[in-house]
Protein backbone atom coordinates (compact mmCIF):
# COMPACT_ATOMS: atom_id res chain seq x y z
CA UNK A 1 0.00 0.00 0.00
CA UNK A 2 2.85 2.48 0.33
CA UNK A 3 4.18 2.11 -2.59
CA UNK A 4 0.52 3.09 -4.07
CA UNK A 5 -0.15 6.07 -1.46
CA UNK A 6 3.65 7.31 -2.97
CA UNK A 7 2.36 7.33 -6.18
CA UNK A 8 -0.60 9.00 -5.31
CA UNK A 9 1.43 11.91 -3.52
CA UNK A 10 3.54 12.33 -6.33
CA UNK A 11 0.74 13.16 -8.41
CA UNK A 12 -0.26 16.63 -8.54
CA UNK A 13 -3.97 17.58 -8.49
CA UNK A 14 -4.48 21.36 -7.18
CA UNK A 15 -8.25 22.14 -6.93
CA UNK A 16 -10.24 22.08 -10.33
CA UNK A 17 -6.88 20.36 -12.20
CA UNK A 18 -7.08 17.11 -10.80
CA UNK A 19 -7.16 15.36 -14.00
CA UNK A 20 -3.84 13.18 -13.32
CA UNK A 21 -5.74 11.83 -10.02
CA UNK A 22 -8.84 10.93 -11.96
CA UNK A 23 -7.27 9.36 -14.48
CA UNK A 24 -5.64 7.33 -12.17
CA UNK A 25 -8.73 6.36 -10.02
CA UNK A 26 -10.99 5.82 -12.98
CA UNK A 27 -8.37 3.29 -14.46
CA UNK A 28 -7.93 1.60 -11.24
CA UNK A 29 -11.48 1.32 -10.79
CA UNK A 30 -12.07 -0.36 -14.02
CA UNK A 31 -10.03 -3.47 -12.59
CA UNK A 32 -12.45 -4.09 -10.01
CA UNK A 33 -16.10 -2.64 -11.43
CA UNK A 34 -17.62 -2.76 -14.88
CA UNK A 35 -19.87 0.42 -13.87
CA UNK A 36 -17.07 3.50 -13.85
CA UNK A 37 -17.74 6.97 -15.08
CA UNK A 38 -16.57 10.36 -13.98
CA UNK A 39 -18.68 13.27 -13.76
CA UNK A 40 -18.47 16.93 -15.43
CA UNK A 41 -16.49 18.15 -12.87
CA UNK A 42 -14.26 15.39 -12.16
CA UNK A 43 -16.00 12.93 -9.68
CA UNK A 44 -15.24 9.29 -10.24
CA UNK A 45 -18.02 7.10 -9.69
CA UNK A 46 -17.63 3.22 -9.15
CA UNK A 47 -20.62 1.25 -8.27
CA UNK A 48 -20.73 -1.84 -6.51
CA UNK A 49 -24.27 -3.97 -6.79
CA UNK A 50 -24.93 -5.58 -3.45
CA UNK A 51 -27.02 -8.34 -1.88
CA UNK A 52 -30.04 -5.99 -1.76
CA UNK A 53 -30.66 -2.82 -3.69
CA UNK A 54 -32.74 -1.49 -1.03
CA UNK A 55 -30.52 1.21 0.63
CA UNK A 56 -27.80 3.23 -1.55
CA UNK A 57 -24.23 3.80 0.18
CA UNK A 58 -21.21 6.10 -0.72
CA UNK A 59 -18.36 5.84 0.38
CA UNK A 60 -15.92 8.85 -0.41
CA UNK A 61 -12.91 10.99 -0.56
CA UNK A 62 -11.21 13.92 -2.48
CA UNK A 63 -9.07 13.58 -4.78
CA UNK A 64 -7.54 17.18 -4.67
CA UNK A 65 -4.40 18.79 -2.37
CA UNK A 66 -4.40 22.69 -1.42
CA UNK A 67 -1.98 24.89 -3.64
CA UNK A 68 -1.49 28.08 -4.78
CA UNK A 69 -2.04 30.20 -7.52
CA UNK A 70 -0.30 33.12 -9.49
CA UNK A 71 -1.88 36.26 -9.04
CA UNK A 72 1.12 38.99 -10.03
CA UNK A 73 4.40 38.83 -12.26
CA UNK A 74 6.95 41.32 -11.23
CA UNK A 75 9.21 43.15 -13.72
CA UNK A 76 12.12 41.68 -11.69
CA UNK A 77 10.36 38.36 -12.55
CA UNK A 78 9.64 37.90 -8.89
CA UNK A 79 5.93 36.01 -8.12
CA UNK A 80 3.04 36.59 -6.00
CA UNK A 81 0.39 34.15 -5.36
CA UNK A 82 -2.45 33.71 -3.26
CA UNK A 83 -4.02 30.43 -2.01
CA UNK A 84 -5.70 27.58 -2.96
CA UNK A 85 -7.23 25.90 -0.09
CA UNK A 86 -6.01 26.23 3.73
CA UNK A 87 -2.55 25.98 3.00
CA UNK A 88 -0.30 26.91 6.17
CA UNK A 89 1.65 29.90 5.97
CA UNK A 90 3.06 29.36 8.68
CA UNK A 91 5.77 26.62 6.99
CA UNK A 92 5.81 28.85 3.76
CA UNK A 93 8.96 30.82 3.78
CA UNK A 94 11.79 28.86 2.14
CA UNK A 95 9.37 25.88 1.05
CA UNK A 96 9.99 24.54 -2.55
CA UNK A 97 6.88 25.37 -5.07
CA UNK A 98 6.14 23.69 -8.31
CA UNK A 99 4.33 25.73 -10.96
CA UNK A 100 2.59 23.70 -13.57
CA UNK A 101 3.66 26.06 -16.48
CA UNK A 102 2.40 25.59 -19.64
CA UNK A 103 3.97 22.35 -21.40
CA UNK A 104 6.74 21.80 -18.50
CA UNK A 105 7.02 22.12 -14.33
CA UNK A 106 9.49 24.38 -12.88
CA UNK A 107 10.56 24.52 -9.34
CA UNK A 108 11.01 27.74 -7.07
CA UNK A 109 11.55 28.86 -3.54
CA UNK A 110 9.51 30.96 -1.53
CA UNK A 111 11.61 33.63 -0.55
CA UNK A 112 13.01 34.66 3.20
CA UNK A 113 15.08 37.55 4.25
CA UNK A 114 18.55 36.61 4.62
CA UNK A 115 19.61 35.25 7.94
CA UNK A 116 22.47 37.71 8.23
CA UNK A 117 20.42 40.80 7.54
CA UNK A 118 17.16 39.84 9.12
CA UNK A 119 16.16 42.75 11.43
CA UNK A 120 15.55 41.67 15.17
CA UNK A 121 11.62 43.03 15.07
CA UNK A 122 11.55 39.72 11.76
CA UNK A 123 12.79 36.93 14.10
CA UNK A 124 9.35 36.37 15.80
CA UNK A 125 6.86 36.75 13.18
CA UNK A 126 5.50 35.47 9.81
CA UNK A 127 4.34 37.82 7.50
CA UNK A 128 1.08 37.73 5.35
CA UNK A 129 1.11 35.86 2.11
CA UNK A 130 0.51 39.11 0.43
CA UNK A 131 4.07 40.02 1.56
CA UNK A 132 5.51 36.84 -0.01
CA UNK A 133 7.07 36.07 -3.16
CA UNK A 134 8.12 32.92 -5.18
CA UNK A 135 11.41 33.12 -6.65
CA UNK A 136 12.32 30.56 -9.74
CA UNK A 137 15.22 31.69 -10.86
CA UNK A 138 13.83 34.85 -13.38
CA UNK A 139 15.26 38.26 -13.82
CA UNK A 140 12.23 39.96 -15.71
CA UNK A 141 8.57 39.39 -16.28
CA UNK A 142 9.35 38.55 -20.17
CA UNK A 143 11.48 35.77 -18.60
CA UNK A 144 8.67 34.55 -16.56
CA UNK A 145 6.16 34.67 -19.53
CA UNK A 146 8.69 32.96 -21.81
CA UNK A 147 8.77 30.40 -19.18
CA UNK A 148 5.26 29.05 -19.60
CA UNK A 149 4.33 30.72 -16.38
CA UNK A 150 1.30 33.38 -16.21
CA UNK A 151 -1.24 34.75 -13.75
CA UNK A 152 -3.66 32.08 -12.53
CA UNK A 153 -0.69 29.59 -13.03
CA UNK A 154 -1.12 26.49 -10.15
CA UNK A 155 1.08 25.38 -8.00
CA UNK A 156 1.71 22.75 -5.50
CA UNK A 157 4.58 21.35 -3.01
CA UNK A 158 7.25 20.48 -4.35
CA UNK A 159 7.26 16.64 -4.29
CA UNK A 160 9.03 14.60 -1.55
CA UNK A 161 8.27 11.37 -0.25
CA UNK A 162 9.85 9.96 3.42
CA UNK A 163 9.07 6.41 4.98
CA UNK A 164 10.40 5.22 8.07
CA UNK A 165 9.02 1.96 8.46
CA UNK A 166 5.16 2.55 9.17
CA UNK A 167 5.70 6.27 9.72
CA UNK A 168 5.27 7.87 6.29
CA UNK A 169 5.90 11.67 5.39
CA UNK A 170 4.31 13.40 2.27
CA UNK A 171 2.92 16.09 0.64
CA UNK A 172 -1.21 15.90 -0.48
CA UNK A 173 -1.90 12.98 2.02
CA UNK A 174 -4.74 14.93 2.66
CA UNK A 175 -6.41 13.08 1.34
CA UNK A 176 -4.46 10.96 -1.36
CA UNK A 177 -4.89 8.77 1.84
CA UNK A 178 -8.60 8.52 1.16
CA UNK A 179 -8.31 7.89 -2.14
CA UNK A 180 -5.69 4.78 -1.26
CA UNK A 181 -8.32 3.53 1.18
CA UNK A 182 -11.59 3.67 -2.07
CA UNK A 183 -8.81 1.71 -4.24
CA UNK A 184 -8.56 -0.95 -1.39
CA UNK A 185 -12.22 -0.83 -0.72
CA UNK A 186 -12.85 -1.34 -4.20
CA UNK A 187 -10.33 -4.60 -4.56
CA UNK A 188 -12.10 -6.45 -1.43
CA UNK A 189 -15.54 -5.35 -2.78
CA UNK A 190 -14.90 -7.32 -6.11
CA UNK A 191 -14.05 -10.23 -4.31
CA UNK A 192 -16.85 -9.84 -1.83
CA UNK A 193 -20.17 -8.50 -2.40
CA UNK A 194 -21.69 -5.13 -0.18
CA UNK A 195 -25.20 -5.72 1.20
CA UNK A 196 -26.54 -2.72 -0.35
CA UNK A 197 -25.36 -0.97 -3.38
CA UNK A 198 -22.29 1.00 -2.56
CA UNK A 199 -20.63 3.76 -4.40
CA UNK A 200 -16.88 4.36 -4.17
CA UNK A 201 -17.06 8.33 -4.69
CA UNK A 202 -13.34 9.82 -5.60
CA UNK A 203 -14.30 13.84 -5.08
CA UNK A 204 -13.06 16.33 -6.43
CA UNK A 205 -12.42 20.44 -5.35
CA UNK A 206 -12.72 19.22 -1.47
CA UNK A 207 -10.06 21.83 -0.60
CA UNK A 208 -11.07 24.95 -2.20
CA UNK A 209 -15.40 24.23 -1.89
CA UNK A 210 -15.84 21.03 -0.04
CA UNK A 211 -19.14 20.83 -2.16
CA UNK A 212 -17.31 19.29 -5.20
CA UNK A 213 -19.04 16.18 -4.53
CA UNK A 214 -22.65 17.12 -4.66
CA UNK A 215 -23.36 16.65 -8.58
CA UNK A 216 -22.64 13.27 -7.76
CA UNK A 217 -24.58 12.65 -4.36
CA UNK A 218 -27.79 14.20 -6.15
CA UNK A 219 -27.35 11.67 -9.17
CA UNK A 220 -26.80 8.38 -6.24
CA UNK A 221 -29.52 9.50 -4.08
CA UNK A 222 -27.57 7.52 -1.18
CA UNK A 223 -29.37 6.55 2.01
CA UNK A 224 -25.94 6.10 4.05
CA UNK A 225 -22.69 8.44 3.57
CA UNK A 226 -19.49 7.44 4.49
CA UNK A 227 -16.64 9.99 4.54
CA UNK A 228 -13.11 9.71 5.01
CA UNK A 229 -10.31 12.36 5.28
CA UNK A 230 -7.23 13.40 7.71
CA UNK A 231 -7.60 14.77 11.04
CA UNK A 232 -5.05 16.36 12.98
CA UNK A 233 -3.42 14.44 15.40
CA UNK A 234 -2.99 15.97 18.40
CA UNK A 235 0.73 13.74 19.78
CA UNK A 236 3.28 16.49 19.08
CA UNK A 237 4.31 18.66 22.60
CA UNK A 238 2.87 22.04 20.60
CA UNK A 239 -0.76 20.08 20.42
CA UNK A 240 -3.15 19.35 22.94
CA UNK A 241 -6.61 20.00 21.16
CA UNK A 242 -7.72 16.26 21.18
CA UNK A 243 -6.64 13.13 21.93
CA UNK A 244 -5.81 11.73 18.49
CA UNK A 245 -2.16 10.24 17.80
CA UNK A 246 -0.61 8.57 15.02
CA UNK A 247 -0.82 4.70 15.48
CA UNK A 248 -3.82 5.16 17.65
CA UNK A 249 -6.41 3.50 15.05
CA UNK A 250 -8.83 5.68 12.68
CA UNK A 251 -11.05 8.18 14.00
CA UNK A 252 -14.93 7.87 14.11
CA UNK A 253 -16.05 11.91 13.89
CA UNK A 254 -18.45 12.37 16.85
CA UNK A 255 -18.18 16.68 15.68
CA UNK A 256 -16.71 18.48 13.51
CA UNK A 257 -17.54 22.40 12.56
CA UNK A 258 -15.89 24.76 10.58
CA UNK A 259 -16.94 28.62 11.35
CA UNK A 260 -14.49 30.26 9.35
CA UNK A 261 -16.69 31.82 6.26
CA UNK A 262 -18.59 28.23 6.33
CA UNK A 263 -20.69 27.97 9.28
CA UNK A 264 -21.07 23.58 8.87
CA UNK A 265 -20.13 20.54 10.28
CA UNK A 266 -21.23 17.14 10.76
CA UNK A 267 -22.59 15.53 13.78
CA UNK A 268 -23.27 12.38 12.46
CA UNK A 269 -26.09 9.93 12.27
CA UNK A 270 -26.18 8.09 15.88
CA UNK A 271 -27.61 5.10 14.92
CA UNK A 272 -24.97 4.61 12.51
CA UNK A 273 -22.04 5.78 14.53
CA UNK A 274 -23.39 2.79 16.88
CA UNK A 275 -23.24 0.66 14.34
CA UNK A 276 -19.44 1.34 13.47
CA UNK A 277 -18.44 1.12 16.65
CA UNK A 278 -20.15 -1.95 16.88
CA UNK A 279 -18.18 -3.54 13.83
CA UNK A 280 -14.92 -2.31 15.46
CA UNK A 281 -15.74 -3.61 19.08
CA UNK A 282 -16.74 -6.61 17.55
CA UNK A 283 -13.79 -7.46 15.26
CA UNK A 284 -11.23 -6.00 17.78
CA UNK A 285 -10.83 -2.67 15.69
CA UNK A 286 -8.86 -0.05 17.30
CA UNK A 287 -10.47 3.32 17.18
CA UNK A 288 -10.22 6.47 18.35
CA UNK A 289 -12.82 9.57 18.82
CA UNK A 290 -12.65 12.62 16.74
CA UNK A 291 -14.11 15.59 18.41
CA UNK A 292 -12.45 19.12 15.98
CA UNK A 293 -13.76 22.74 15.42
CA UNK A 294 -12.00 23.76 12.33
CA UNK A 295 -12.42 20.68 10.50
CA UNK A 296 -15.23 20.18 8.00
CA UNK A 297 -15.81 17.51 5.61
CA UNK A 298 -18.73 17.32 2.62
CA UNK A 299 -21.18 15.40 4.95
CA UNK A 300 -21.85 18.70 6.04
CA UNK A 301 -23.09 19.33 2.63
CA UNK A 302 -24.91 16.02 2.10
CA UNK A 303 -26.53 15.36 5.56
CA UNK A 304 -29.25 17.58 4.12
CA UNK A 305 -29.59 15.96 0.59
CA UNK A 306 -32.27 13.49 -0.71
CA UNK A 307 -34.88 13.91 2.30
CA UNK A 308 -31.77 13.79 4.64
CA UNK A 309 -29.20 11.53 4.26
CA UNK A 310 -27.35 9.44 7.40
CA UNK A 311 -23.58 10.27 7.61
CA UNK A 312 -20.45 9.03 9.48
CA UNK A 313 -16.87 9.99 9.19
CA UNK A 314 -13.90 7.87 9.23
CA UNK A 315 -10.47 10.03 9.77
CA UNK A 316 -7.18 8.88 9.57
CA UNK A 317 -4.60 10.99 11.96
CA UNK A 318 -2.65 12.87 10.96
CA UNK A 319 0.41 14.50 11.95
CA UNK A 320 1.38 18.66 10.39
CA UNK A 321 -1.97 19.09 8.34
CA UNK A 322 -1.97 21.52 5.14
CA UNK A 323 2.21 21.30 4.80
CA UNK A 324 4.66 19.51 2.50
CA UNK A 325 5.48 17.17 4.93
CA UNK A 326 2.34 15.70 6.56
CA UNK A 327 2.62 12.50 8.04
CA UNK A 328 0.53 9.40 8.83
CA UNK A 329 0.81 6.10 10.26
CA UNK A 330 -0.05 3.02 7.65
CA UNK A 331 -1.05 0.84 10.70
CA UNK A 332 -4.44 3.45 10.76
CA UNK A 333 -5.22 2.60 7.04
CA UNK A 334 -4.97 -0.46 7.19
CA UNK A 335 -7.78 -0.39 10.37
CA UNK A 336 -9.97 2.31 8.41
CA UNK A 337 -9.89 -0.47 5.35
CA UNK A 338 -10.82 -3.30 7.72
CA UNK A 339 -13.47 -1.06 9.73
CA UNK A 340 -15.47 -0.06 6.31
CA UNK A 341 -15.48 -2.87 4.75
CA UNK A 342 -17.06 -4.79 7.28
CA UNK A 343 -19.51 -2.55 7.65
CA UNK A 344 -20.12 -2.20 4.05
CA UNK A 345 -20.62 -6.33 4.29
CA UNK A 346 -22.70 -6.56 7.21
CA UNK A 347 -26.33 -8.27 6.93
CA UNK A 348 -29.19 -6.19 7.00
CA UNK A 349 -30.29 -6.57 10.42
CA UNK A 350 -27.20 -5.54 11.69
CA UNK A 351 -26.98 -2.19 9.94
CA UNK A 352 -28.77 0.46 11.70
CA UNK A 353 -29.31 4.60 10.58
CA UNK A 354 -31.76 7.34 10.59
CA UNK A 355 -33.86 8.22 13.28
CA UNK A 356 -36.49 5.50 12.87
CA UNK A 357 -33.70 2.85 12.47
CA UNK A 358 -33.08 2.30 8.62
Amino acid sequence: MKDKLKALTLLNGVSSQEDAIIEYVYNDFLKYSKDVKVDRIGNVIAKFDGESNREKVVVFAHTDEIGLIVRKIEQNGLIRFERIGGVSTQILPGTFIRALAEHREIVGVIGTPSHHFIKQSQKETIPSHYDMYIDFGFTSRDEVLNSGIDVGTMMVFEHQWIENDNIVFAKAIDDRVGILILLELASKLKKEKPHFDTYLVAASMEEFNIRGIMPAIRAIKPTISLGIDITPACDTPDMDYNEIKLGGGPALTYMNFHGRGTLAGVLPDKQLLNTLNKVAKDHGIQIQKEVATGVITENAFILFENEGTSVANVSIPTRYTHTPFESIHMNDVKLAIELIHRFLTLDQADIHYGKKGG
